[in-house]
């Protein structure tokens, strides 16, 4: 796509920043106000913070956070207003047409989903810290869980509608990933990737779906479907189908398989990324093998699993910007789309 624009002066970073506010502005809501975040000294971006951008009074309800990619963290965040933070993927480096600018979304501060906030989603953003519910109907969508001595997502009031998609959590081992201790229904935990314990209490429901448990899980009154685990299972009353065990955790009955070696399922680590290891291999007993016919694992299902975790919008991921003597700026880009 061949780009002409009229500009004395247009820097390339400007120019990317003026095209994905387009995109966000159509995907998501054309009356809504696209704010900037940036933590990199002298951005140009409308802040430099989270809670910056969160607390100015001209950030409403339903508005955008696009926090931009930086080596630099934009701190931590209480959330009381209803936004969309938008966040620049993650393992940039490691995937093929990933985005233009390779850095990550940090936040490396506690988040507190509070009272208020309900409506919100985290996508696409790099979390180095604890996130705290405290409100319903929060959405987590292809977000990076980064290697923590601490809990990721954990609930401290009753909270339900939570939605946890498409995630992949590096939680280090004897940590957790997910713990839902308190009175918590509708949560759907679906087509994420788990390197930490998920735990949840006695007065939970949900469902767990194209999920890949490489630690173990504790889950009660929940419906388990199309997922993959590599590690110990402890379930109570719970509907159980189409599931995948490398031992017997699931048993062999109602489309489940016991019995299964990692290294038949997945194509592995050697050549591939980080996240990219976990796509099935071929002839993997996964293929086709769930509820309807869908993949089992995180790659299947109705939310596949989208390597980096990029925005649902298009992402720029070549920029090829001249200068011309009539001071216009011809610009090939290539952008594309991951919804």
């Amino acid at each position: 796509m061949l780009l002409t624009f009229n500009n004395k002066i247009m820097k390339t970073k400007t120019f990317t920043t003026v095209i994905i506010f387009a995109f966000i502005a159509a995907y998501f809501n054309v009356s809504a106000t696209v704010w900037r975040v940036n933590p990199t000294p002298n951005s140009s971006a409308h802040y430099s913070t989270l809670q910056a951008a969160h607390d100015a009074v001209t950030t409403v309800n339903y508005d955008t956070l696009y926090l931009e990619g930086s080596t630099f963290s934009a701190g931590g965040l209480n959330l009381t207003k209803k936004l969309i933070i938008i966040g620049n993927g993650y393992f940039l480096a490691e995937n093929p047409e990933t985005q233009f600018n390779l850095s990550p979304s940090i936040i490396n501060s506690v988040v507190y989903c509070s009272v208020g906030c309900d409506g919100s989603k985290f996508i696409g953003c790099t979390f180095y810290t604890s996130v705290y519910l405290y409100t319903d109907n929060i959405t987590f969508e292809r977000n990076h869980f980064v290697y923590s001595n601490n809990l990721a997502i954990y609930p401290q009031a009753n909270c339900s509608d939570i939605l946890i998609l498409d995630n992949y959590f590096e939680t280090y081992y004897g940590y957790q990933s997910i713990s839902f201790n308190q009175t918590h229904s509708n949560i759907l935990v679906a087509n994420n990737y788990f390197n930490g314990y998920v735990t949840v209490s006695a007065n939970f429901s949900g469902i767990f779906a194209n999920n890949i448990f490489y630690y173990p899980i504790t889950i009660y009154n929940s419906t388990l479907v199309n997922n993959i685990s590599l590690h110990s299972v402890t379930l109570t009353n719970c509907i159980v189908s189409y599931n995948i065990g490398n031992s017997t955790q699931f048993g062999n009955q109602n489309g489940n398989q016991q019995n299964v070696s990692q290294n038949d399922l997945f194509v592995g680590l050697t050549g591939n990324s980080t996240d990219g290891q976990w796509q099935l291999k071929v002839g993997s007993p996964a293929i086709g093998a769930g509820e309807g016919g869908t993949d089992i694992g995180m790659f299947g299902g109705e939310y596949p699993y989208i390597l980096s975790g990029l925005p649902p919008i298009p992402a720029i991921y070549d920029l090829d910007a001249q200068s011309l003597p009539s001071n216009t700026l011809d610009v090939n880009l290539k952008a594309k789309s991951h919804n």
